[in-house]
């Protein structure tokens, strides 16, 4: 695995002197936690057991952890919006997991998850990969990039799962459309005139580009923009579109109707930029 060398050493430390029997592994999405998973249930020789995090699938891994002889990983992948009952489920088994149990959940944010869950298991967190490390992936996975692909991909992707989903688009063309909207959004009339709704993914089968990855596009191409000309405008369009990265980011919330109000409070700064020129 590239980037996490620090981590897979404290692993294999933690499997010289008896590794936990509940690890709570933590990190961005796409960052790589189901591989560490797997790969803590290969340096363990357990047997890798995946389930779904609702209460009735976790019970039933449960009651098969009881039955087992051999050595068992049981994996609850992305549980950050495991319900309440299935983290009391959890929670029952954590406190004296069978002799050859091993249970790993993994997550985004180990804040989203009971405190009593945390008081029981290791918590792992996921290193930040560097720009370099994401590019040496890129190369493994065989991406063929030139140097403004290599360019794009060092500044707007923070995991391997990025660099992934960046690669299933045409990336000049992507970036060129998100150049075009920083470069008139202080222009055009309406709150969608460039139709930014329609090429977003919003949901998982959408088949658009990934919101993620298209807010924090706008942000780099400001920030290059500063180097040229810092104005405070442009440092504000910055601002605006993390703060709004980040709430698209809250579980339940409308984001094309958030992705609308980007543009209105954009058009709004960026209006004062075109009028001063």
């Amino acid at each position: 695995m590239i980037g996490q060398e620090k981590l897979l050493n404290q692993i294999n430390r933690m499997i010289d002197k008896g590794f936990p029997r509940f690890v709570i592994i933590a990190g961005n999405k796409n960052s790589g936690k189901k591989l560490i998973a797997k790969e803590i249930a290969r340096k363990l020789d357990a047997h890798l057991i995946q389930s779904e995090i609702k209460v009735d699938e976790v019970r039933e891994i449960i009651n098969l952890s009881y039955r087992q002889v051999n050595p068992t990983v049981y994996l609850l992948p992305d549980t950050d919006k495991m319900s309440i009952s299935a983290k009391n489920a959890l929670l029952k088994i954590t406190e004296e997991p069978p002799r050859r149990a091993y249970f790993i959940m993994t997550l985004e944010d180990a804040g989203n998850t009971l405190a009593t869950l945390r008081s029981r298991g290791t918590i792992l967190n996921i290193d930040p990969y560097t720009p370099d490390e994401l590019l040496e992936y890129s190369e493994i996975k065989g991406y063929d990039l030139n140097e403004e692909e290599a360019e794009i991909v060092s500044n707007i992707c923070t995991v391997p799962g990025e660099v992934d989903v960046l690669m299933r688009y045409d990336v000049l063309d992507f970036y060129k459309f998100i150049k075009t909207v920083v470069d008139n959004i202080g222009i055009v009339n309406g709150a969608n005139a460039f139709k930014i709704g329609t090429r977003l993914n919003y949901k998982a089968d959408d088949g658009g580009w990934d919101i993620t990855l298209f807010m924090r596009a706008v942000m780099f191409i400001y920030r290059q923009k500063m180097i040229e000309n810092p104005l405070s405008q442009y440092k504000e369009s910055i601002r605006i579109t993390s703060k709004y990265l980040s709430q698209l980011n809250i579980t339940g919330i409308h984001k094309p109707s958030t992705i609308d109000m980007w543009i209105l409070e954009m058009r709004a700064v960026n209006q004062v930029i075109e009028e001063e020129q």
